[in-house]
């Protein structure tokens, strides 16, 4: 593959970081530098991707409601009727363990 030199200026405590891991793994600072630029390159081109498709769709109206969204997102986060984490976990199933039984258990030279 073809390579093109260009500077770049950079704060010293980044070149040193860069310097230190380069040498935490046998590598050189361009190497690190363009594995780097790919990450970010690539990370960037799905986003774009990303948001011209929804921009097209928006264009199109194919969108879906800010109500519709939130009520979508609230019954996500929402547990069932009666659930908790401890009974999902089911960690607590037949055990007689409660606050005061594991308060005594860590602190038995304390009465509360």
């Amino acid at each position: 593959m073809a390579t093109e030199a260009f500077t770049v200026r950079a704060e010293t405590d980044i070149v040193h970081q860069l310097d230190f891991i380069a040498g935490a793994l046998d590598r050189s600072r361009n190497y690190l530098v363009n594995q780097a630029l790919r990450e970010y390159l690539k990370t960037h081109a799905r986003q774009i991707e990303k948001i011209t498709q929804g921009i097209a769709a928006a264009d199109l109206g194919e969108v879906i409601e800010h109500d519709e969204v939130m009520k979508e997102m609230e019954a996500i986060a929402q547990p069932a009727s009666g659930d908790n984490f401890f009974n999902c976990a089911g960690i607590w199933e037949d055990r007689d363990i409660d606050q005061t039984s594991i308060r005594a258990k860590a602190w038995p030279d304390q009465h509360g």
